[in-house]
This record gives C-alpha cells, sequence and structure tokens, in this order.
C-alpha cells in the first residue's frame, strides 16, 4: 500500500484529488494539508511514502517546504504536482531533491503511473517542463582520476577535484567553504566552477548542480 499525503492549499481541488487516487487498492491517503507547515508537522508524524505538493502555498510555498523537508532528514518521496512550469522552479526543485515534477492538467492514468514510479525509485519529470537548457551526455566513462564525459559530442574530463566541488556544491557549500576544503584561494575555486559551466555547456551553478544530480556524478548519501 502506497502511503499518500496530498499538499495543496486549492481545497475543492486537494479533495477531488484525494478522492480520486483513493479508489486505487494501492493508494491510501493518510493526510489531506493545506499550507507549507502542516506538510511539515504531518511528514513528521505519518512519515508518509509520498507527498503530492503543489508550489504554490501559504505560510511556506513548496520549494520552501521541500528544502525544509530534506533539512530534516525526512524521506518521504516528493512529488511536485503544479501549475507552474517555470524553469527557475523546475530546477530549483530538482537541485533540492524532489522526485518528480509534473503539470495539474495531467491525465489521471499518468498521475497514478507517476506515484506509482516514484515509489519504485524512479524519478518522474514531464517533458514539457524539463526544459532545463543543457544536453545530457550520450556517454559517461570512469577513470581513476576522475570521469570522461560526452556532451553534445564533445569529451570533456572531470577531475576527482572538480567531481569534490560539485559534490559540494550539491551539498549548499559556498565558494569560501570550497576554498577552505581545498586549500585553494577563493578566485580560483570561481574560476573552476566557470570553466565547468561552460564546458558542461550549462548556464549556472543551480543547472550544474541538478546536472549533477540527474546524471548520478555525485553521492546523495
Amino acid at each position: 500500500m502506497i502511503r499518500v499525503m496530498i499538499a495543496d492549499d486549492q481545497v475543492l481541488f486537494n479533495e477531488l484529488l484525494g478522492h480520486m487516487l483513493a479508489s486505487n487498492d494501492d493508494i491510501n491517503i493518510v493526510a489531506k494539508v493545506y499550507d507549507g507547515r502542516e506538510v511539515l508537522e504531518s511528514a513528521r508524524v505519518l512519515k508518509p511514502d509520498i507527498i503530492l505538493m503543489d508550489l504554490s502555498m501559504p505560510i511556506l510555498n513548496g520549494i520552501e517546504t521541500l528544502r525544509a523537508l530534506r533539512n530534516e532528514n525526512i524521506t518521504s518521496k516528493v512529488l511536485i504536482l503544479t501549475s507552474s512550469d517555470d524553469t527557475d522552479d523546475v530546477n530549483e526543485a530538482i537541485a533540492i531533491g524532489a522526485n518528480g515534477y509534473i503539470m495539474k492538467n495531467v491525465s489521471k492514468d499518468r498521475l497514478i503511473l507517476a506515484i506509482r514510479s516514484i515509489c519504485a525509485g524512479m524519478d518522474v519529470f514531464d517533458k514539457g517542463v524539463y526544459a532545463l537548457g543543457y544536453n545530457a551526455p550520450s556517454r559517461i566513462i570512469k577513470q581513476n582520476r576522475g570521469i570522461l564525459l560526452t556532451v553534445n559530442d564533445v569529451n570533456v574530463e572531470l577531475s576527482s577535484r572538480d567531481l569534490t566541488i560539485i559534490q559540494m556544491i550539491v551539498q549548499g557549500a559556498s565558494n569560501e567553504e570550497i576554498a577552505k576544503e581545498l586549500f585553494i584561494a577563493e578566485g580560483r575555486v570561481r574560476n573552476i566552477i566557470t570553466d565547468l559551466i561552460g564546458k558542461l555547456m550549462l548556464k549556472d551553478k543551480t543547472q550544474l548542480a541538478v546536472f549533477a544530480i540527474k546524471n548520478k556524478l555525485v553521492d546523495l548519501k
């Protein structure tokens, strides 16, 4: 049985969604909540398998709530169900640790499949919103001191130090913290990060973090 919490401040949508999902024998609605604070309070106690959450909520929005869940090491899977197809929202949600991101105009069958897939260990993102502005690598080869990626037919080598820096970025470390950890100048860290973003054909540090997470370049444990 998949234990689901629904988080949406639109009362009618919340109720209808709960009724629809509860009609499936393998889904149990453990809570319906209406703001980010209620998500946190209920998740701590109920520990649902998956939280189906909108981004637009009072007190704490979806991004703030997701960040708080991950900071508290709450292991519930999170599926963002929203009307926002903003690329920045998608990028940030993935970087923080969302397991899925789909639009509210999704079909019933697609939503149920997404819930089941996420609980089975797969990430689910609508193609229509997953426009992150980079090309996924066509191959990744592990080497003794790093990895070799092929991105858009261009070979890119990442050293062990590059991977360490990327790991620290994913963990939320600042340039100053990275510099202290690696015993190098903060300016040097900025240059390395800029070089990595350019080589991987990305736009910023957020996309670098998302790229690393989606392509399993870092350890999230």
